[in-house]
């Protein structure tokens, strides 16, 4: 059969449901394919009709309203606002549907392996003393080369790689599936506990496994915390649990303050049971001036800057759009 001459499809019509700022507009107007058109609050206006491909966020579309879009050609969805299409509907168009990842989950769980990181290379240890100028005695500085340098001339006792450490996430929402994602990369062995355990085919599929909480903790040479905040999950990890864990273990908090006893954490941080902790969450933010936090050893704090601002996150969810939108237009036959 002939096959039939390519040719290049441009200046597609976006419709966004609802209203954006201009410099969110202007974030996916950039990634659109050229000569594009973005229609602001299309469905308010009228002119969603108009839409080769739509973006929601936070609006929802029912079937109705889907089957009237006769030059619908894709959905994008952004998964922080919850809007849905039905993909049946969609499918039976011939739409195609695609939904964009939020950076915000993201940024936290980069932010968690960052911290996971940093506690294993003992990075604050590290640092002060590298700014204080310990050196070792009897190392004098040289020049160095590729084969000629000095090692850990601060003198750390230990400092680890990741690699094949086991690693527990106690609860694993949206930012703990990333980090656990992210942490299987690294080649840890990931172990997590949730109310309602994944299926052996996703847990295969993740390369993680399930344990009982109190199972993680003994076996975890570094617990991450995930847990949204409640009543029932204040103080989820206090002197029992710390206990628990191994020496020499870490603990990481990237979720809520209010759920781990920041009194047991200290304890067992100034009694040496804990290596180290690191915080980004705390039950006063900012902490207050004279928090026993701030004296605390092996403690690696952060002032709550896991995830991204809520106005960039949008921006960036857009500039995503855009270029699912830029990839999948392209060239049609």
């Amino acid at each position: 059969m002939e096959r039939l001459p390519e040719r290049q499809v441009s200046g597609p019509t976006v419709a966004l449901v609802e209203e954006f700022t201009s410099a969110q507009v202007a974030a996916l107007q950039r990634a659109l394919p050229t000569g594009a058109t973005v229609l602001q609050d299309a469905l308010g206006s009228g002119t969603i009709g108009q839409a080769d491909y739509l973006v929601l966020m936070q609006e929802s579309l029912d079937d109705d309203q889907l089957g009237a879009l006769s030059s619908l050609q894709g959905v994008v969805t952004i998964d922080s606002g919850g809007a849905t299409v039905s993909s049946e509907i969609c499918d039976s168009l011939g739409v195609w549907t695609e939904g964009v990842v939020s950076p915000g989950p993201t940024s936290v769980a980069e932010h968690t392996v960052m911290m996971i990181l940093a506690l294993f290379k003992r990075l604050p240890t590290a640092n002060q003393r590298l700014m204080d100028g310990v050196i070792v005695e009897g190392m004098a500085p040289f020049v160095t080369d590729q084969l000629n340098y000095s090692y850990n001339w601060v003198g750390l006792d230990l400092f680890e790689a990741v690699l094949g450490k086991t690693v527990g996430l106690v609860g694993v929402g949206q930012i703990g599936l990333v980090a656990a994602k992210l942490l299987v990369a690294f080649g840890c062995d990931v172990v997590y506990y949730k109310r309602n355990r994944f299926s052996p085919e996703e847990e295969q599929e993740l390369g993680i496994r399930y344990l009982p909480f109190d199972e993680l903790l003994a076996e975890s040479h570094c617990v991450s915390l995930h847990n949204k905040f409640t009543p029932e999950t204040e103080k989820m990890m206090g002197a029992r649990e710390f206990a628990l864990m191994p020496q020499g273990s870490f603990f990481v908090n990237t979720a809520r303050g209010r759920l781990v006893d920041e009194d047991a954490l200290m304890a067992a941080l100034h009694s040496g049971h804990l290596a180290g902790a690191a915080l980004d969450v705390f039950w006063w933010e900012p902490i207050l001036p004279d928090s026993p936090l701030r004296s605390a050893p092996n403690l690696l704090m952060t002032p709550h800057t896991a995830g991204t601002p809520a106005g960039d996150n949008v921006a960036l969810e857009l500039g995503s759009a855009g270029r699912v939108i830029r990839r999948r237009h392209g060239v049609v036959r």
